[in-house]
């Protein structure tokens, strides 16, 4: 069955596993340190900030990107109640300028009537009444004389 005599069989077997110890086939990570850097991060980020760029369409990875947050701590982010379930807007972009070019039309329609000020008003009250009680009704004292 086994062509091959005792010795050169295990000379193969040693070169095989010395060959495979020799290549790394996966790279093993190395220790990773918690990071230090204070770069970019904000002293204070407040809930309107979070809601402005949430309008904007930033979502928590580009929040995360925005102000050098780690995950957990945008995680924690969210659970306050004013951000709970809150989630980025989409804005969508036109790739070209749309611009209303027409004319704030009127309807034929509809008609205007103008409104008589206060003014106007008391003096078309005073001349009624004049032509109503003739010359009783003194214009000047608003006052009727009995």
């Amino acid at each position: 069955m086994c062509t091959l005599k005792g010795q050169d069989h295990a000379f193969r077997m040693v070169k095989n596993i010395y060959r495979l110890n020799t290549k790394k086939m996966i790279e093993s990570r190395s220790a990773v340190e918690p990071s230090t850097t204070t770069g970019t991060k904000p002293a204070k980020i407040t809930t309107t900030m979070i809601i402005a760029d949430l309008e904007n369409g930033i979502d928590r990875n580009g929040i995360k990107a925005k102000y050098d947050l780690e995950a957990w701590e945008v995680k924690q982010m969210f659970m306050h109640p004013t951000l709970k379930g809150k989630k980025a807007k989409k804005v969508r972009k036109l790739s070209f300028e749309f611009v209303d070019d027409t004319e704030t039309a009127v309807d034929p329609n509809q008609t205007s009537i103008e409104v008589p000020t206060i003014e106007d008003t008391l003096d078309l009250v005073k001349e009624q009444q004049a032509e109503e009680f003739g010359e009783d009704f003194d214009n000047e004292s608003d006052e009727f004389e009995y």
